[in-house]
């Protein structure tokens, strides 16, 4: 048994890669403690699924300042430093797991790395892509050159380097993260978590387009809205489903008013745990990943392409390249990113062409069991087991 550490500055219940991992590591009989943001309703203590929650008295900062966001991460680095080095000392951990954003959350770490813990960082996005993208400015910018290189310090300080896929690790390669630290690990579903209850009823009156996870301009929300707004009279029994919220989302009810069709676009604004996530979105006809294209979307591979596989619900996606590395015209009906016409007309397709939704259907589903996670859990363990403690 591993005693680890996982460090996350997000809410935990809504993060399914963090709970995916920690429950996984938990189920197996790893001694599990994870510490991340304030969650409303939630108590600062509680073991969910084997894993011991702590939770740090912040909530995590939305908004459009750069500087508010670099301030709140360095809050929640300070107090987890030393909540993590206070629970070090009194239990040893054999290895701390920091999950980014951020990526100097790393430091959080040091002091149990410098005690004999193994230090692993979980790189979930690329900070200066990300922040790039949110802040509309280029890569000579100061803020995204500091991004940059605090990115290639926190991976060199790391004993192990954990990235989402394969045109990921390139990238933090080029910016000199050593390759031989890396393990790929893509955001699969775990079918133990993300499962559909016994007995629960598939809502089939109509044909659901379904929309998950942040609502963010760059992840273009508001241009299915758009989209579905073109196609919506001669798809009568269509309807659009956008569960999540997010920085958007005002966006995205003002594309709804705009459209009129508010009556058929379900969009609750709230952040949903991977279980209700599962239910609301298992018999959709279709799966939508609307991403705008930039310096960030172009190496995301979206989690919710992966749940869409999960139940087989054949998806349009946008010719990105993380996307299209992994996917094929005969998994995925694709479209020109940012485009709302040819996003929906694929939308009009799906809906008047059962044939084609049959076999994107038996595509994905037959990528899902070849990308799976009792596959790739292994190398979780891997990452956790490689060192005996010092």
């Amino acid at each position: 048994m591993k005693r680890v550490c996982v460090i996350s500055y997000t809410l935990y219940m809504a993060d399914h890669r963090v709970e995916r991992e920690a429950e996984t590591l938990a189920r197996r009989g790893d001694h599990v403690d994870l510490i991340s943001l304030a969650e409303q309703g939630r108590p600062s203590e509680e073991t969910v699924e084997g894993v011991h929650v702590h939770r740090v008295g912040f909530t995590r900062y939305r908004g459009s300042s750069s500087l508010s966001y670099i301030a709140s991460y360095f809050r929640f680095l300070f107090a987890t430093a030393f909540k993590v080095t206070r629970m070090h000392l009194k239990n040893k951990y054999d290895v701390v797991q920091v999950h980014t954003m951020p990526d100097f959350m790393v430091l959080a770490g040091l002091i149990p790395k410098l005690l004999g813990a193994k230090l692993v960082i979980d790189v979930h996005d690329m900070m200066p892509e990300v922040y790039a993208s949110k802040f509309g400015v280029t890569e000579k910018h100061p803020l995204i050159r500091f991004l940059a290189f605090q990115e290639r310090i926190s991976t060199r300080i790391a004993d192990k380097v954990i990235c989402v896929h394969k045109p990921h690790q390139d990238v933090l390669c080029r910016r000199g993260a050593l390759e031989s630290k890396m393990t790929i690990l893509p955001n699969l579903t775990d079918p133990l978590i993300f499962r559909t209850e016994p007995g629960a009823k598939v809502d089939t009156s109509c044909f659901r387009i379904v929309f998950h996870g942040t609502v963010a301009h760059r992840l273009g929300p508001d241009l299915a809205v758009d989209a579905f707004a073109k196609i919506a009279e001669s798809c009568p029994g269509a309807r659009l489903e956008i569960y999540g919220s997010g920085d958007s989302a005002d966006e995205v009810d003002e594309a709804i008013r705009r459209s009129g069709l508010a009556d058929r676009i379900v969009f609750p604004r709230k952040i949903f745990g991977i279980r209700a996530i599962a239910q609301m979105i298992s018999g959709a006809a279709v799966g939508i990943v609307p991403n705008r294209r930039d310096s960030a979307t172009e190496y995301m591979l979206p989690v919710k392409m992966l749940e869409y596989a999960h139940f087989g619900i054949p998806v349009i996606a946008p010719r990105l390249l993380a996307i299209q590395y992994y996917f094929t015209d005969e998994n995925v009906l694709y479209y020109e990113p940012g485009n709302v016409d040819e996003l929906a007309e694929a939308m009009k397709r799906m809906y008047n062409e059962p044939e084609l939704r049959a076999r994107l259907s038996a595509g994905i589903t037959k990528f899902a069991e070849d990308f799976n996670w009792e596959h790739f859990k292994l190398y979780l363990y891997k990452v956790i087991d490689d060192w005996p403690a010092r």
